[in-house]
């Protein structure tokens, strides 16, 4: 039996009944009992206070008394000022609102996740043997370096928010080191190879979208909310304009866009994508450049783009997966991406935004203005965007002579 009791003290209208201990023993149901309760600890001068506990649940009152008698530190035994996590996470979160949804989602997520894995309760309480514990816990449930890596950076920011000095310096040495992998793009040979299998099988929709995403380096969901009136001439050259917005989905509902950093920028067109959109403007019936079906905001340009090169014979061969076959005696079957398109790692769309930027780097475009095409805040950002030329591109300027 436990050492302490545990006492339910209910409220009637303006009142609280005597406290009346709850028996805790088999045979009778606890699950019913409301809050508040109490506990009578002794203290050392022999005083016997009444604490009410911090728990609106009789299984919450248990876990509270379990850790008193243990020896830990109780909420209701805290300070008035003192901060929890769980308010602590509600304030960054609320901090972040005017960030672009799925920003607040993923840090939601991501705090949520940390709060129900750790076993402490306020912010003074976070040290780095707390974060060490979430991290093992990460890793082993398998995380890559750079997700443990991204996840641990929100936890810092939210610490930070919340007061804590030098929240970084906590988890120096406990995130994995992530190798940084140089830029990939595509070699033009494989532009080459993916254009044209679109425009052989006629398929006009893919071949525009795509050619859309090479030429204005634009992320996935900048491509996804452009707008015919985004098209805008600067003087005498055609610009994509990227921009925050509001539109009414199909379904009558409001839904909104900011770009990453919020920050709106002009991104100039090149002649060949202008001749095509124009084409595709005499046949559009939407204010969208690429609705889905149901004339919102495409969503699944990456899976279609991994389908296109997976046709193209672009795959690399080496991506493996698992697949149950059988209708009736089913078999775990290994698949690779050169025979089945289940997502080739080489092929995604942020890879056709590293070309366009290599490729402005390679014609002499200031790094300052590639910066600003790209909508990147940090000019060092920009750079891990630009590619390694292979030798043979840049033989010729290798063997200038050098005196």
């Amino acid at each position: 039996m436990p050492g302490l009791a545990i006492y339910n003290r209910p409220k009637t209208g303006a009142s609280y009944r005597p406290y009346k201990r709850v028996e805790e023993r088999r045979g009778v149901k606890t699950g019913a009992f409301e809050g508040p309760f109490y506990i009578r600890p002794t203290n050392p001068d022999g005083s016997q206070p009444w604490v009410r506990l911090d728990a609106p649940t009789f299984e919450q009152a248990k876990a509270e008394r379990d850790r008193k008698e243990r020896g830990e530190k109780i909420a209701a035994e805290t300070p008035a000022n003192r901060f929890s996590i769980g308010d602590a996470i509600a304030a960054f979160i609320d901090s972040k609102k005017r960030k672009s949804r799925a920003t607040v989602q993923n840090y939601t997520a991501i705090l949520n996740e940390f709060l129900d894995h750790i076993t402490v309760k306020f912010i003074d309480e976070i040290t780095s043997k707390v974060l060490d514990e979430y991290i093992t816990w990460l890793e082993e449930r398998g995380a890559a370096p750079k997700t443990i890596k991204n996840k641990t950076q929100v936890v810092v920011f939210m610490l930070k928010a919340a007061g804590v000095q030098k929240p970084s310096a906590i988890v120096k040495d406990l995130v994995p080191v992530v190798e940084e992998e140089p830029a990939e793009p595509y070699h033009q040979m494989e532009l080459e190879k993916l254009f044209e299998f679109m425009e052989e099988a006629e398929d006009q929709e893919n071949f525009q979208r795509y050619s859309f995403f090479l030429v204005t380096a634009a992320r996935e969901k900048e491509v996804a909310h452009a707008q015919w009136k985004d098209i805008v001439m600067k003087g005498t050259v055609p610009h994509f304009v990227i921009q925050a917005k509001t539109y009414t989905k199909s379904d009558g509902t409001e839904g909104a866009f900011s770009p990453k950093n919020h920050e709106r920028r002009e991104v100039p067109l090149t002649r060949e994508l202008v001749d095509v959109l124009t084409a595709r403007k005499k046949t559009s019936k939407s204010n969208w450049i690429f609705p889905n079906q149901n004339g919102d905001p495409e969503g699944h340009f990456l899976r279609k783009f991994k389908k296109v090169a997976f046709e193209a014979g672009l795959n690399c061969g080496k991506c493996k997966t698992t697949r149950q076959e059988g209708r009736y005696d089913k078999q775990t079957v290994e698949k690779t991406c050169k025979t089945y398109n289940e997502g080739c790692e080489q092929h995604y769309l942020h890879r056709l935004r590293k070309t366009r930027a290599s490729f402005w780097h390679t014609h002499q475009v200031p790094l300052r203005t590639i910066q600003h095409y790209l909508g990147h805040k940090n000019l060092d950002t920009t750079q891990k965007y630009l590619g390694i030329e292979n030798a043979e591109a840049v033989i010729d300027k290798i063997n200038k002579p050098m005196f």
